[in-house]
């Protein structure tokens, strides 16, 4: 097989290993029932649960936004050498990780809410003992604290 025989070989299989892992296109009317919108779907099968969790979306978004801002404020003072902030950061840091997962899991409305808000009130309340020493100076600690207690209030109100 000559050089010019070989890349028309290999440009003939590359067409074909393309064709087969392209879909086609399909209008949405000849699109079969799995290629259609699988949000709509959950949210109208059979069984399908009421939203209950939504009284905790706007609080833990707060919460999460003011621990963001109050990482960076003190990652910036830690590198600044102000070793006071290292628990206020670990603190912080836990709290966003344990406060996203209940964003996360209150808006799939998952079984599994109460007891990620649970964890997260221990988080927060962590948060808000190491912000504590320094909302008197430091906006960002006093944002977070105030947003900790009041997605606690909130996750205690779930039951």
């Amino acid at each position: 097989m000559d050089r010019r025989q070989l890349m028309q070989r290999s440009t003939g299989l590359m067409a074909l290993a393309a064709a087969a892992v392209l879909p086609a296109r399909v209008s949405a009317k000849e699109a079969p029932a799995h290629h259609h919108d699988h949000a709509a779907m959950l949210a109208t099968q059979k069984g399908s649960k009421p939203k209950r969790f939504t009284s905790l979306i706007a609080p833990f978004q707060a919460c999460t936004a003011a621990a963001a801002a109050c990482i960076d404020h003190c990652q910036v003072l830690l590198s600044q050498g102000d070793k006071d902030m290292a628990a206020c950061l670990r603190s912080a840091l836990d709290c966003d990780v344990t406060c996203n997962a209940v964003l996360k899991a209150a808006s799939l409305n998952s079984d599994f809410t109460p007891a990620l808000a649970r964890t997260a009130i221990e988080a927060m309340e962590a948060c808000v003992k190491a912000c504590k020493p320094h909302i008197e100076h430091h906006v960002e600690c006093k944002n977070c604290h105030d947003a900790c207690l009041a997605a606690i209030d909130a996750a205690r109100k779930l039951g």
